[in-house]
């Protein structure tokens, strides 16, 4: 593993995502398409997860950084959380490039008690889902990732309806996290 993705991992897990899996950015850089059993169609009706209490909070995008001083480098992600009406956090959707290539990224924390086989989707407007790559799950939510192509990177710059689609378990209609837009791409150039 990329000494780079270390101080990434740990700064996640300070954040209280809890991610550190050995090999997972490793991964992801590898083999994104076969890990993932993917739901096969985006639900006409979608019920979007968060609370009308925390809707201001969710509008804004952040900047999450973490240095790693024995190259002198960040690695950066524009991030958006969403909550729980109790105000525990239910999403977060992270997107920033990673490696020295600078490969673009979505990494998402998800709740706990989604349908691990039916899989996660995003859906940027009108375009074909991206399926997640569920990597694992903590006591905080599961981690799903994807590598972007140049292509899903642009259409998702210029997006204006961007969700976080999955099956909770045990139920029959799927829900929702719908990303408000809005500065993200203000957020993204800011990235080192």
């Amino acid at each position: 593993m990329s000494k780079l993705f270390t101080p990434f991992l740990r700064a996640m897990m300070l954040s209280g995502l809890s991610i550190a899996v050995i090999g997972t950015i490793t991964f992801l850089a590898n083999d994104l398409a076969t890990a993932s059993s993917v739901a096969k169609e985006v639900p006409k009706k979608i019920v979007p997860e968060i609370s009308k209490d925390t809707k201001i909070a969710q509008k804004m995008w952040a900047m999450v950084c973490e240095e790693d001083k024995e190259k002198k480098k960040k690695t950066c992600f524009a991030s958006q959380d969403h909550s729980t009406k109790e105000g525990k956090l239910a999403l977060r959707f992270s997107f920033g490039y990673m490696e020295d290539d600078k490969k673009p990224f979505i990494i998402t924390m998800l709740p706990l008690g989604i349908n691990l086989p039916s899989g996660v989707i995003v859906k940027i407007d009108e375009t074909t889902p991206i399926p997640l790559v569920l990597q694992h799950c903590t006591p905080d939510g599961c981690l799903g990732a994807v590598h972007l192509s140049a292509t899903q990177t642009d259409e998702l710059l210029k997006a204006k309806d961007v969700s976080v689609i999955m099956l909770p378990s045990g139920a029959t209609q799927p829900i929702a996290f719908n990303l408000n837009m809005e500065g993200f791409v203000k957020e993204v150039k800011l990235l080192p």
